[in-house]
């Protein structure tokens, strides 16, 4: 998403006749709001557990013992 981000990032405000280029907002953009809100979502919805390894790493001894590390 940051890619894209940057691939799109408006340099010019204003093309060579001045009139204005019609680009988007550079701080808030919609890949930035996709890229903030993708890990909530995939945290929210266990998808360590359901595709990752979430399962296996939740098994281990030392996570066991501290279980903060889920």
């Amino acid at each position: 998403m940051a890619g894209m981000w940057l691939a799109g990032y408006p340099l010019a405000q204003h093309t060579a006749k001045g009139t204005p280029a019609g680009s988007t907002n550079p701080l808030i953009d919609y890949h930035i709001i996709y890229a903030a809100a993708l890990p909530i979502v995939l945290a929210l919805a266990y998808a360590g557990h359901t595709w990752g390894l979430g399962r296996h790493w939740a098994k281990l001894p030392i996570v066991q013992r501290n279980r903060w590390l889920i």
